[in-house]
């Protein structure tokens, strides 16, 4: 290339003194071939850099972060004062907007091959992977005057020991609460700074910033926690399931509802957990969503309507490795409670009333066989959606309460329907074998000995029994049950 240079300079040269000796005649030709010779040296210069460019195959992150260069990462690392921390809040700010699995793609790249011949090592701003255990965190509060425009006010820096023993400094938005030294984090960032520990290893990441990390508990609050962990679930998307009860699904939902109902069908696959689920009650759920977001629990059902729902998007695709999932629209028994729901503020009348029963949504990867028959017998085996009555048990997880448009509430309360939802890993038939169970003629035929022969006892009975008495009992079954109003 050198080389190259060197003849593209004498060249010029040569014609610069040339057009110099031949000024009147060659007046009009001279700037053609100057040009000509400049744009000759001018692609080599290009197809030389370019092989430079070859050489250095990492990804940067720069070209995501407008109004970041390199020089400006590295003049806010590490934030000794307040204008530097501002620096890096705003740099956290701009990497909210960049897709996790954009930069985690990124980070896999620049990873793979990482120091082979021909490749450059990591330099700050490229993106980079980060795995290993918390050791320490802290809070950082931003910069007063920042908080309006960013809209956060804390950022989270925590010490990672990754698996080589080295720490790495990481700033990233708030931990959940939970959060605890020894959790194991993973994610993808932007180097924000690089050390070497000798002059003869190559330089690797010691301080990094995430938009988003990974939390695997050590030791999860609750069981179902623990069982998502293990199938790889990020339990940092479920902190704020809760803050969203009784909205629709959200795109801020996508990431929880599509991990955890992999990982729940993984879990239905295999059965390898003995891990026993708490058998809840939809009223149960009502009562303290929030707290039970993640939890594995067990509820009996019956089933009103099945539909087969695509998903379209290759990467949703990809992570339930599936391309369509089923809603069940079923209906959890109340026993003596009275859910009441308020009208939306505005709007005047009675609540909606629910007796015995309230609407509970399921959702799964794939249907039992006992289903996928009953509906092939009665749809067809092609079949989007089907009006099915069937009495199932489901081991599975809470997702949260949701909400969506019901002909029951447009007519009775105002406003949308809200129930639970849950991510199914098994669904077992919990009908009747047939119509008439073993023992039912034989127990019947003894059975109805005895009522014949108390007959006449029961007539006396009623007989003595006056009005006064039936009030007393319809009093006493008021009293025993209970009223859950929901605002």
């Amino acid at each position: 290339m050198i080389y190259l240079l060197r003849m593209c300079q004498k060249i010029n040269g040569n014609i610069k003194r040339s057009n110099s000796q031949m000024a009147g005649r060659l007046l009009l030709r001279v700037p053609i071939r100057t040009r000509s010779f400049n744009l000759f040296c001018s692609t080599a210069l290009a197809v030389s850099l370019s092989f430079c460019t070859w050489s250095h195959a990492q990804e940067s992150a720069l070209p995501l972060l407008s109004g970041f260069d390199a020089e400006r990462i590295s003049a806010c690392y590490p934030p000794t004062n307040e204008d530097k921390l501002g620096e890096v809040a705003k740099l956290l700010y701009r990497l909210r907007s960049v897709s996790p699995t954009k930069l985690q793609a990124m980070a896999v790249h620049n990873s793979d091959g990482t120091g082979e011949q021909g490749r450059s090592p990591l330099v700050v701003g490229d993106a980079a992977s980060l795995k290993g255990n918390i050791k320490t965190m802290q809070l950082v509060p931003v910069p007063p005057k920042l908080r309006e425009f960013l809209e956060f006010s804390q950022m989270q820096v925590l010490t990672i020991e990754n698996d080589d023993g080295r720490e790495i400094k990481v700033i990233t938005f708030p931990m959940p609460t939970d959060a605890r030294a020894g959790d194991g984090v993973e994610g993808a960032g932007v180097a924000l700074q690089l050390t070497s520990p000798s002059p003869d290893t190559m330089p690797g990441v010691s301080a990094i910033i995430c938009n988003r990390l990974r939390w695997l508990p050590s030791s999860p609050p609750i069981a179902g926690w623990r069982l998502l962990r293990n199938q790889g679930v990020d339990i940092s998307l479920l902190d704020n399931l809760g803050t969203r009860d009784r909205q629709p699904l959200l795109a801020e939902d996508a990431d929880a509802f599509y991990s955890m109902m992999a990982a729940a069908a993984e879990l239905g696959k295999t059965s390898a957990d003995s891990t026993p689920p708490q058998q809840i009650a939809p009223v149960t759920l009502l009562q303290g969503s929030s707290e039970l977001t993640g939890q594995w629990i067990q509820i009996n059902l019956e089933t009103v309507l099945i539909t087969r729902i695509s998903v379209t998007d290759p990467k949703r695709q990809a992570e339930l490795a599936s391309d369509h999932y089923y809603q069940i629209d079923a209906v959890g028994d109340l026993g003596k409670v009275v859910v009441q729901v308020e009208r939306p503020d505005g709007e005047e009348g009675p609540p909606a009333v629910f007796n015995n029963r309230y609407p509970v949504s399921v959702v799964t990867r794939q249907l039992p066989d006992f289903l996928t028959a009953r509906i092939r017998e009665k749809e067809g085996p092609n079949a989007v959606i089907c009006e099915l009555r069937s009495m199932i048990q489901m081991d599975g997880f809470f997702f949260r309460l949701w909400s969506y448009e019901t002909e029951f509430m447009t007519k009775n309360g105002g406003g949308d329907q809200f129930g639970p939802l849950l991510v199914a890993a098994e669904i077992r038939n919990v009908e009747p074998d047939s119509a008439d169970p073993a023992g039912v003629h034989l127990i019947g035929s003894v059975a109805a000995t005895a009522v014949i022969l108390g007959i006449l006892g029961i007539w006396i009975w009623q007989r003595r029994t006056d009005s006064h008495d039936r009030v007393a009992r319809e009093r006493k079954k008021e009293k025993e049950a209970e009223t859950l109003r929901i605002p």
